[in-house]
């Protein structure tokens, strides 16, 4: 009877602990997420929070309310933000405060860590990107962007916008990440920027609609300043891969290009400021002349303003060896083909200009041709004249064989048969060099 009674006394003792731990947990979680609600929170207050702890300056604040669920957060709507000093510019976004619950019940201040800023436009200035990433570094705050349009300008000059992009910013661990989803040019976009292993930024963009991807890897500078990496993309089958010293300059090298035009390894120096120009020497094991050229003829000898206009603004040397030798120049919208050597033993030496591109374009060109003429004997062809792309036609303008000068009748022999031996409708045999080899051995007889 006495055990009964005992056991009874320790069970109704157990239902009480549960209880009392049962209003304990009731209290505790109507504190912590419904207390709050009473709270006085203004835009005064939110204002000074965000200025004083993460300098961003928020304004307009049209409305503000506070949720309980998924976690205690305020919900402020119709504001303006713009995070140290413009770097970041943010409009019509409803920006979502996640409160720490450690700290809900002081409504005197804001502690936060993290804010999600939905929909609304995003304004970056690329002058301003590396000031940004310092910002993160150094800001103990994680910012979540979802549903924005990220405009991306430089000098108030529109480059691209990205729609209906998802960002998270998180450098406040060692796991240190920039990323971005959305739509670009209707179709999805991947931009990864990760600082996880903390000896330098790799950067990621991936749109695989496009056949694009970049993996670029930026070294934190040494006590120099100078900073390496190293790039491998690949665009619409084209390949390219390299390393790279940053100085004032950019220098290039351990370079590789590889598409159904060309592989090739590449070395030279990039210059970016005060203007771009680039000096680049190439040692091509495969290069599709004729198709490259058929693709040239098309694109820059039509009338198609924008390449055009492109086209005219690059400044650089390309430099070649190995299958030949010879420097491309491009300089203030012309392009020079110089000391070009080609053939066996460089038999053939050549230079051209290009001063005017679209349909009335022209390539001029001088030839010097070295035509075996015995066992011990060889005699020197020159030729002038110049090259009209949009039509395929071929003007020469001078001959001179084994110092003879060409008659205009003679000349223009030549000029036919260059037509119809080797021409024939399609520009690009004149890369083809068994036909061109006959074409020359016309000149022994």
């Amino acid at each position: 009877m006495i055990k009964n009674f005992n056991f009874i006394f320790k069970k109704k003792k157990i239902y009480k602990i549960l209880f009392y731990l049962t209003v304990f947990f009731i209290f505790t979680f109507f504190s912590y997420f419904f207390t709050p609600h009473f709270f006085n929170y203004n835009s005064q207050l939110i204002e000074e929070s965000f200025k004083t702890n993460n300098d961003i300056n928020i304004k307009n604040i049209s409305k503000i309310s506070y949720k309980i669920l998924p976690t205690p957060r305020l919900k402020v709507s119709g504001s303006v933000l713009n995070v140290k000093k413009n770097t970041l510019q943010i409009d019509g976004s409803e920006i979502e405060i996640i409160l720490n619950l450690n700290s809900i019940f002081n409504y005197k201040k804001l502690y936060y860590n993290k804010i999600i800023i939905n929909g609304g436009s995003i304004k970056i200035d690329t002058n301003n990107i590396s000031q940004l990433l310092d910002y993160f570094k150094k800001s103990k705050l994680k910012i979540f962007l979802k549903k924005n349009n990220l405009i991306l300008v430089k000098n108030d000059k529109f480059l691209f916008k990205i729609n209906d992009s998802k960002t998270i910013i998180d450098f406040t661990n060692n796991q240190k990440q920039l990323s971005l989803k959305g739509i670009f040019l209707n179709h999805k976009i991947t931009f990864l920027l990760d600082n996880k292993l903390g000896k330098g930024n790799n950067i990621i963009i991936k749109i695989p609609k496009l056949d694009i991807l970049s993996n670029i890897f930026l070294g934190n500078k040494d006590k120099n300043g100078f900073l390496n990496g190293y790039a491998n993309i690949e665009v619409l089958n084209n390949f390219f891969q390299f390393n790279f010293t940053k100085e004032k300059n950019i220098k290039i090298n351990k370079g590789f290009v590889r598409n159904n035009l060309i592989n090739s390894s590449f070395e030279g120096e990039v210059m970016l400021r005060p203007s771009f120009l680039f000096n680049l020497t190439f040692e091509p094991t495969v290069l599709n002349i004729e198709k490259l050229f058929t693709i040239i003829q098309k694109e820059y000898f039509l009338d198609n303003p924008d390449k055009l206009k492109l086209i005219k603004k690059i400044n650089g040397i390309f430099i070649f060896k190995n299958m030949f030798q010879g420097s491309v120049i491009f300089e203030n919208g012309e392009v020079l083909f110089k000391n070009f050597k080609t053939g066996v033993n460089n038999s053939m030496h050549f230079d051209s200009k290009i001063s005017e591109f679209g349909k009335k374009g022209k390539i001029y060109f001088n030839i010097l041709k070295t035509i075996q003429y015995r066992r011990s004997a060889h005699k020197e062809l020159k030729i002038s004249g110049f090259i009209v792309p949009s039509n395929s036609k071929i003007v020469f303008k001078k001959i001179v064989f084994d110092k003879e000068d060409y008659t205009n009748e003679m000349i223009k022999n030549f000029e036919e048969r260059l037509k119809n031996e080797v021409i024939q409708k399609s520009l690009s045999n004149i890369f083809n060099k068994v036909k061109m080899n006959n074409f020359f051995n016309n000149f022994k007889n």
